[in-house]
């Protein structure tokens, strides 16, 4: 048994360790520079923006969210809304609004809610069809999606512009900030996308391997058209599987630290649970375009590692969840071990234990934290050391949340191969019972 526990402290203490090099690295690095970006000119003759906004039962947002689109200081945009069969009034608000640059989709079951990247396939073939007729150039075709809650920054278009400048470009994804942060749920969450995430963006800048989040995410639409028909996957994670397509192809992604939008963060553990696991799930299945990044030649061997460094992260985080299990009983049976009548007076070596163990369960949320406080200063709104202090200390407690996402994710994606397994099967046995 001490054996055991030897084993995983020592594996425990190590992923820590490998995690702070890894978080300093990133956090170290400068902000990316992109030399081929031109200024771009305060004109709109180039680029053409439509905004892609998949909806369902969006009535108490979407308003907002168009409106907030239509503000943005640019000429040639368009707003085309996706309705999924919304039961609500968000289509009659939609038509309500009368405005030449709003146009509605509008999806009927069968047909409707079968996943966010069949609602974008139809929107994009709809939008494929008319650009030939009107002989529009798609290199000059920007896609951008927005969620129904989603709102853009008012130098959203310009630093995007400035970005699609390159004709090498064919994809890039803007920052996300949560709103409702001052419930310390969503706060979490803002911490996680503006900062965290922030981060590595900035460090596949160098890597050339950024990915694509499904809100404020931008597409070349001649960078689709290599793509097929279809060039949104059934991928739970379609957005990262679309961005990995424009990689493979040749395209490069960028991260648009400067654009920002926002969006709620969600409040429901629940809630929270669900969608962390619906995007591990995502990433497994990611998992069987392998054999296509090994074979690229259009990635570099950098761009590899770190797509397989993604790829691989369920299996690292089922592994650090089950470990980070066992790491609280050793930690409790630590605590009911030592004699607290004794006190601390006489040893040092427990007391030394508990530094370590705290430096090991709040020190990473710490570090981000104190990082999202500074990087926050440049908001007006900003978040207050105190508040940031605060969150640190309930960081773990938010990590604990994703143990649960993970193993859901790895029974769902388990269940199904099994249930695919058995039609199969089952398609192919009862054929030869029958002739039998």
């Amino acid at each position: 048994m001490n054996i055991l526990l030897v084993i995983l402290a020592g594996t425990s203490v190590f992923l820590i360790f490998a995690y702070f090099l890894y978080s300093s690295l990133i956090l170290l690095l400068p902000p990316f520079k992109n030399s081929n970006a031109k200024e771009r000119v305060k004109d709109d003759t180039e680029l053409t923006y439509l905004f892609l906004i998949p909806c369902l039962n969006e009535e108490l947002v979407i308003e907002k969210t168009i409106n907030s689109i239509l503000s943005l200081k640019y000429d040639k945009k368009m707003v085309v809304v996706i309705d999924d069969d919304s039961v609500d009034n968000t289509v009659n608000i939609i038509k309500g609004l009368k405005n030449p640059n709003v146009r509605i989709i509008e999806r009927k079951k069968p047909n409707a809610q079968l996943g966010k990247g069949e609602s974008l396939n139809y929107a994009y073939s709809k939008i494929k069809r008319a650009v030939s007729l009107l002989n529009l150039d798609p290199d000059k075709i920007i896609l951008t999606v927005i969620d129904g809650d989603g709102r853009p920054s008012t130098n959203f278009l310009e630093e995007a512009s400035k970005c699609f400048s390159d004709p090498s470009i064919g994809a890039a994804q803007a920052r996300v900030r949560i709103t409702n942060r001052a419930k310390m749920l969503p706060m979490l969450q803002d911490i996680e996308f503006y900062s965290t995430v922030a981060a590595i963006q900035n460090s596949r800048e160098y890597t050339e391997s950024v990915g694509l989040g499904g809100n404020g995410q931008f597409t070349r639409l001649s960078a689709l058209y290599d793509l097929g028909e279809t060039p949104w996957s059934k991928c739970l994670l379609e957005d990262f599987d679309l961005g990995l397509s424009i990689l493979l192809k040749g395209w490069k992604s960028k991260y648009l630290g400067k654009a920002i939008v926002y969006q709620q963060g969600l409040t429901s553990i629940k809630r929270f649970i669900r969608q962390r696991a619906r995007w591990v799930q995502g990433n497994i299945q990611s998992m069987s375009r392998l054999r296509e990044i090994v074979k690229s030649e259009k990635l570099q061997g950098i761009s590899k590692l770190d797509i397989y460094y993604f790829l691989a992260q369920p299996w690292i985080n089922l592994l650090g969840s089950l470990i980070m299990v066992f790491s609280w009983f050793m930690i409790l049976f630590f605590f009911q071990a030592i004699d607290w009548q004794a006190g601390f007076n006489n040893s040092l070596e427990n007391s030394g234990a508990i530094l370590i163990i705290l430096a090991l369960i709040f020190g990473p949320g710490l570090v981000w934290c104190i990082y999202y406080y500074e990087q926050s200063k440049q908001d007006a709104n900003g978040t207050s050391l105190f508040r940031a202090i605060l969150a640190s200390i309930c960081m773990p407690l938010y990590n604990i949340l994703t143990i649960p996402s993970i193993w859901l994710a790895f029974w769902k994606q388990v269940t199904r191969n099994i249930l695919r397994l058995v039609g199969k099967t089952t398609a192919m046995v009862l054929p030869t019972i029958f002739l039998l």
